[in-house]
């Protein structure tokens, strides 16, 4: 019969051995869960998920971070303007409190009618929220990201600048439709306290319109802001995500690739090329991915094949962005920047660009984040660029608005943009000449 002493000895070790591998296993827990999103959401990815953190579509659980204001202004009674363009938090808290009045404006306006830019610029002056996306948002594509539905002759419009201004106590919409260039304004069935109650509660503000200080700015975009913030911003890094070795066939699925029966060849300059019938998709070293159709229909952007309205194809756009590039951008964010309607009804072309902070970022070679071309509701190119940005933790100095618009001024005009570049030798803060 076995000793006592030893049958105790066995059954310590036995629980020294099973504690120390719970220990192990919570430890594992931890180190794993605590490792950086970029790891866990691709390796997510490429097991066929998409990441907890990817932007929710339109018609799905949580509202979609594809479009949001670059700059914004209010204007209070007395007619002072405050503005946020660069501080991160500051913009984000005005976004938060004024993005639902302008979805309901898109939801509930009148018939559109043409205005003068005189009556336009008198708007902007009098009380009210002024809101700039940089690039030309379509109407209804914003109206459906802000969780209502714009109908009817605004459904068909493009703007990039909005203002919700008070018209006797109620709120009226203007915008200036892309392409046109003409001013609208829409009567809405919103009431104007509410939004005066917010802008009562805003620091005093010492901002400005170009075409308010006339003089040295004349040259200048006339609604270029001048917000007076420092003249600094958070430091920026960046990589490339496709040197950390992950497998470029796992991206095939967002495409309508069978990575089973696919042709597989490497390029001398290390690309990789895959080929399914006449699909291919091209992934590069540098993270350049390009798909492309030879023939037939192209890819369905929908399940049923039913016909795609504008809101829908760029949602289905921004599903392929999410379960791809969104994975790997890091402290970045990858908004709208226009959607060109070909002459036919279903043909787009579609870009996207990154910000970090709220800042544009500028890729090498001026590139689009993502760019896609849709024809008939179907998917026949489509160019994405991985990058992975993320902040320093530094501070950055840069050109103060003011030097930055003088300079711009004595030259060609138009609207100097602070962005972030993204070059091969790093991450720089820089001026740039915006076209719109």
């Amino acid at each position: 019969m076995p000793d006592k002493t030893k049958l105790a000895d066995i059954a310590k070790n036995c629980v020294i051995v099973l504690l120390f591998a719970s220990a192990v296993f919570l430890l594992s827990k931890v180190v794993f869960n605590g490792r950086d999103r970029l790891s866990g959401e691709l390796s997510g990815f490429f097991s066929g998920k998409s990441g907890e953190n990817s932007a929710a579509l339109p018609g799905t659980n949580g509202p979609s971070s594809a479009a949001s204001p670059v700059f914004l202004m209010t204007t209070s009674e007395d007619g002072s303007h405050y503005a946020v363009k660069y501080a991160g938090e500051d913009r984000e808290k005005l976004v938060s409190q004024f993005s639902a009045y302008l979805g309901e404006a898109l939801g509930s306006p009148a018939r559109p009618e043409a205005i003068t830019e005189d009556l336009w610029r008198e708007a902007l002056t009098g009380s009210g929220v002024f809101f700039d996306y940089l690039y030309p948002q379509p109407l209804s594509v914003l109206a459906a990201w802000l969780g209502t539905e714009a109908s009817g002759p605004v459904s068909e419009k493009s703007a990039r600048r909005f203002l919700l201004a008070d018209d006797g106590g109620d709120v009226t919409l203007y915008f200036i439709s892309a392409g046109e260039n003409r001013v609208y304004s829409c009567k809405t069935a919103i009431s104007f306290a509410s939004l005066a109650a917010r802008i009562k509660g805003l620091p005093a503000g010492s901002a400005n319109f170009a075409f308010e200080l006339g003089g040295e700015y004349e040259k200048l975009a006339p609604y270029f802001i001048f917000s007076n913030e420092s003249g600094s911003l958070r430091g920026l890094s960046s990589v490339n995500p496709a040197r950390e070795g992950f497998d470029s066939s796992a991206l095939m699925d967002s495409f309508g690739m069978n990575s089973q029966i696919a042709n597989k060849y490497a390029e001398t300059g290390g690309a990789v090329v895959y080929v399914d019938g006449d699909k291919s998709l091209r992934f590069e070293t540098a993270g350049r991915l390009v798909f492309s159709v030879s023939g037939g229909s192209g890819l369905p952007l929908t399940a049923s094949g039913s016909a795609l309205g504008l809101a829908d194809c760029v949602s289905a756009c921004l599903k392929i962005i999410n379960d791809s590039i969104g994975l790997a951008a890091g402290d970045a964010e990858i908004s709208l920047a226009g959607v060109s309607e070909l002459s036919d009804t279903g043909n787009y072309t579609v870009n996207f660009a990154y910000f970090a902070g709220g800042i544009p970022v500028v890729l090498s070679g001026g590139a689009y984040a993502a760019r896609f071309e849709v024809r008939g509701g179907t998917l026949i190119r489509a160019e994405l660029h991985f990058r992975s940005f993320a902040f320093t933790g530094d501070t950055v100095l840069v050109l103060p608005e003011k030097q930055a618009a003088v300079i711009a001024a004595a030259g060609p005009g138009g609207e100097p943009v602070l962005s972030y570049e993204d070059r091969p030798d790093g991450v720089v803060c820089t001026w740039i000449s915006h076209k719109e």
